[in-house]
C-alpha cells in the first residue's frame, strides 16, 4: 500500500471544541468503568452536536491506536465522512470486524465464540447446537448471514432480528470502549448486504454504558441512604424540557435534587416508598441527569421541616375544630366534616386523598405524597395550606347552622391562640407566613 492511500488519525486531526471534548471524558470514565459519568459525558455531546466532517487527506485507509486516539473518536471520523466500509479493531488475539454505510455501523463480528450471532439466538430464540449448524449450513449455501435468512425462511421475524443484530453489536463494540493497547483500521468498500440496523457512535455509545449501569451496579454506588445525588452541570439549562418529560412523582423528586437532600431526606418530603424513590435515582443517573456528590454531610431539610411543622399545626387546627364540634353534635360532627370535605374544588379534595379524617393522629406522609403525586411543581407546593383553609370555612359555616355563634366563637378563639404562639416562636419563612394569612382568613369570616 503506498504512503499517501494512509492516513494515521490523532486526536491532533480533532477540532478543540467542547464536543469532542466530551467524547474524549466520556471515554476515559467509561475505560475507568465510571460508566454513569460516561453517560453524563456523552449526553452532554449529544445536546450539543457537531456535523461537520473530519478533515481528511485520504478515505481509503484510516489507521490508529488507542493509546494515541479514543475509539468513538476513530468512529466518528467514519461517521462525519459518511463512509462505507470495514472496520477492523485487534487487541492481541481478538480481533473484531465493524461493518458501515454511509458512516453509520451496521453490523458486527467477533473472534470470541460469545460474540457469534448464533449464541445471541440461542439465548433468545432457544435453538440448539445443532439447529444452528443446520441452519448456518443453508444460510452459507446461499450466500447469505445466517439472520437474514431466518427472516427470509420466516422462522425469526426482523423485529427479533434487529434486537438481537442490536444485542451482538453491543457485546462486540462495548468492549472496545475499554482496550488501551487495540489498533483501529478502516477499509473504505462497497457493502452490498441489506441494512438491518445502524448507529451513529453516539447512540451506540451511549447504549453501551447505559448497558453498564445495571441496578445492582446503582445500588453499589449508594451503600446506604445517606449518599447525596445532584444535578449533573450539563443539564443545568435544561431542567424545565426535563420536566416535561416527567410524571408527577419523577417531578417532584427531580426538583428536590439539590446537592444537599440525601436519599433519606428525599423519600420523607415525597412520603414515598424507599424502592420508589430508589428506581427514580436510577432513572435519572442512567440517563445521565444526576451525579452522586462526594459529599457526605447531612444537612437539615429546612424546606421538609418547614412543611412537616405546618402539616401539624394544620392538623391541629382541624382536631380543634371538630372535636369541639364532637363534643356538641357527637355522631352528626361526621356527616359535617364530610360534607365539607366533598364540596371542596376537586384539587383541594387531591390533598385529602386517603387520609383517615377520624383519626386523631393523622398521617402526614399522606399530605405530602399527595403534593408529591398532584402538585409537583415547587411554585404549586403550598396548595395543601389553601385546601385547609377552604376546609376549616366550610366546616365551620356547616356546624354554624346547628350551634349558632358561640361554638364557633370558641374554636375561633383557639385559633388566634395558635397563631399568636406560631407569630412568637416560629422562625419567618414564606410557609410560615403563608399559614398565618390562612389564620387570618379562617378568623375574620367569623368575627
Amino acid at each position: 500500500m503506498q504512503k499517501g492511500q494512509l492516513q494515521i488519525l490523532t486526536i491532533a486531526d480533532f477540532p478543540q471544541n467542547p464536543f469532542f471534548k466530551h467524547l474524549i471524558k466520556g471515554s476515559e470514565f467509561f475505560y475507568l468503568q465510571h460508566y454513569e459519568k460516561a453517560i453524563e459525558e456523552w449526553s452532554a455531546a449529544e445536546r450539543i452536536g457537531y456535523f461537520e466532517p473530519i478533515n481528511l487527506r485520504v478515505r481509503q485507509t484510516l489507521v490508529s491506536r488507542a493509546e494515541t486516539l479514543p475509539f468513538i473518536l476513530f468512529l466518528y471520523t467514519i461517521y462525519s465522512n459518511k463512509l462505507t466500509g470495514i472496520g477492523v479493531v485487534k487487541n492481541g488475539d481478538i480481533t473484531k470486524k465493524m461493518y458501515f454505510k454511509k458512516g453509520f455501523l451496521t453490523f458486527a463480528v467477533g473472534s470470541q465464540a460469545k460474540e457469534r450471532i448464533g449464541k445471541f439466538l440461542a439465548k433468545k430464540e432457544g435453538f440448539t447446537e445443532e439447529e444452528l449448524d443446520k441452519l448456518a449450513k443453508e444460510a452459507k449455501s446461499q450466500g447469505k448471514r445466517l439472520g437474514s435468512y431466518l427472516v427470509e425462511k420466516q422462522i425469526i421475524s426482523l423485529k427479533t432480528l434487529k434486537e438481537i443484530l442490536t444485542l451482538q453489536i453491543l457485546e462486540i463494540v462495548s468492549e472496545v470502549f475499554v482496550w488501551r493497547k487495540s489498533y483501529f483500521l478502516f477499509l473504505q468498500r462497497e457493502i452490498n448486504e441489506e441494512t438491518v440496523v445502524h448507529y451513529d457512535p453516539l447512540k451506540i455509545a451511549l447504549i453501551a454504558a447505559r448497558r453498564k449501569v445495571t441496578f445492582e451496579y446503582f445500588r453499589k454506588q449508594i451503600p446506604n441512604n445517606k449518599v447525596i445525588f445532584r444535578l449533573s452541570p450539563y443539564i443545568e439549562s435544561k431542567k424545565e424540557k426535563i420536566m416535561t418529560q416527567l410524571d408527577a412523582n419523577e417531578r417532584f423528586i427531580f426538583s428536590l435534587i439539590d446537592g444537599r437532600r440525601n436519599i433519606d431526606q428525599l423519600i420523607k418530603f415525597s412520603g414515598g416508598e424507599e424502592i420508589s424513590v430508589i428506581n427514580i435515582l436510577y432513572r435519572f443517573l442512567k440517563i445521565g441527569w444526576i451525579r452522586k456528590s462526594r459529599e457526605i454531610i447531612e444537612y437539615e431539610d429546612e424546606e421538609f421541616v418547614d412543611f412537616a411543622k405546618v402539616i401539624e399545626v394544620l392538623f391541629d387546627i382541624y382536631q380543634i375544630i371538630r372535636q369541639t364540634i364532637f363534643k356538641e353534635l357527637g355522631a352528626k360532627t361526621k356527616e359535617i366534616v364530610n360534607k365539607a370535605r366533598n364540596s371542596l374544588s376537586s384539587d383541594y379534595q387531591k390533598v385529602f386523598l386517603n387520609l383517615n379524617l377520624e383519626d386523631m393522629k393523622m398521617d402526614g406522609n399522606i399530605i405530602l405524597k399527595n403534593i408529591a403525586t398532584y402538585f409537583p411543581e415547587p411554585e404549586n407546593r403550598l396548595i395543601f395550606i389553601d385546601a385547609f383553609e377552604e376546609f376549616y370555612i366550610k366546616i365551620m359555616q356547616e356546624a354554624k347552622r346547628f350551634l349558632g355563634r358561640r361554638i364557633i366563637e370558641e374554636i375561633v378563639q383557639e385559633i388566634q391562640k395558635v397563631k399568636e404562639n406560631i407569630g412568637i416562636f416560629y422562625v419567618p419563612t414564606s410557609v410560615r407566613d403563608k399559614l398565618l394569612k390562612v389564620f387570618d382568613v379562617v378568623i375574620k369570616t367569623f368575627c
